[in-house]
C-alpha cells in the first residue's frame, strides 16, 4: 500500500476535477491526497500522473508495508 507524502502539492489542483479524470469518487481521492487512507499502486500511478506526467510514484507517495 502507498502513503501520499505532501499534502501541499495538491492544495493547487481541484480534486472533483482529479477525481473524474482518474476515474475514482472526489471523497477517495481527498483520503488518499490528505494521508488519512492508504491507496493501491495503482491509484498512486494515476494520481502521481495527473500532478506531473515525467514523475516517478516515490516523488510523491511512500510505501507502506509489504
Amino acid at each position: 500500500m502507498w502513503l501520499f507524502k505532501d499534502r501541499e502539492i495538491v492544495k493547487k489542483y481541484n480534486k472533483i476535477e482529479m477525481a473524474k479524470e482518474i476515474g475514482l469518487h472526489p471523497d477517495t481521492v481527498r483520503k488518499v491526497t490528505n494521508g488519512i487512507q492508504l491507496c493501491s499502486k495503482l491509484v498512486a500511478y494515476c494520481i502521481t500522473k495527473f500532478i506531473d506526467k515525467d514523475a516517478e510514484i516515490e516523488d510523491f507517495f511512500e510505501k507502506v508495508g509489504e
